[in-house]
């Protein structure tokens, strides 16, 4: 897995609203986009016109980012193999093919309300050095060749992220993906709280404390393809 900073794939992580940010299920798409736009604004308040002064404006507050991008996919074979974690995103979900409409889908699903909640879950979105947490609010996708039953072989899915993150949760967020302070670990087949804590610290008596890091109610049953936080040993003393 790339270190911050490193431009790997990127990934967005789905989660929900009461859990720890990048907490929940990953998703990355065969391609990087090529590029991506964040667009920054404020607002003010209509000042009063008087008699002897012009209209003035008062600042108000500063409005939450808008991320816009555009995401590929193929499925005509020409393409690299889709990469792991779009696989787990899609096994998550129950879904087990991997083509552009099983993509897509996979994609969507993960971003749709929540039927619990009933509220759209959050999305963190890495990709080298950038990091936003906030919702999907738009996702157009345009399918643009077929194979001779119809199937899409190729799309595009034009997205819209709006920020949405409190200014203690940016600090939680800047300390635990510091690359100089913890260590993102994806859940694989087989793994333990207590074997991943051996590994990374050599002493798998840590692991209550490395899931009290990662809100985990049970830490017996970990997910496939879940993230989890390995901050440095110091840290948890």
């Amino acid at each position: 897995m790339p270190g911050l900073g490193q431009l790997g794939k990127i990934k967005f992580i789905f989660y929900k609203k009461n859990s720890l940010p990048g907490i929940g299920i990953p998703y990355s798409p065969a391609y990087n986009p090529t590029s991506f736009s964040v667009s920054h604004s404020t607002t003010y308040d209509d000042g009063q016109k008087t008699e002897t002064a012009n209209t003035s404006k008062k600042f108000n507050k500063v409005n939450p980012q808008s991320l816009s991008m555009e995401l590929f996919f193929d499925g005509t074979g020409a393409s690299p193999s889709s990469s792991d974690l779009l696989g787990k995103a899609a096994s998550a979900i129950g879904i087990g093919s991997n083509t552009v409409d099983i993509q897509i889908a996979a994609f969507l699903k993960l971003a749709k309300i929540d039927g619990d909640i009933h509220e759209p879950p959050f999305v963190m979105v890495i990709w080298g050095t950038y990091i936003m947490t906030g919702v999907l609010t738009s996702a157009n996708v345009t399918y643009t060749m077929f194979d001779s039953n119809g199937r899409p072989l190729r799309a595009k899915m034009n997205i819209t992220i709006e920020e949405n993150v409190s200014l203690d949760l940016l600090g939680k967020l800047l300390s635990l993906f510091s690359p100089d302070l913890s260590k993102s670990i994806t859940v694989k087949e087989g793994d333990t709280l207590p074997l991943l804590c051996s590994q990374e610290y050599n002493d798998a008596s840590l692991y209550t404390k490395v899931a009290a890091v990662n809100n985990l109610k049970n830490y017996r049953k970990l997910k496939q393809g879940m993230e989890l936080l390995f901050p440095p040993i110091d840290n948890l003393a």
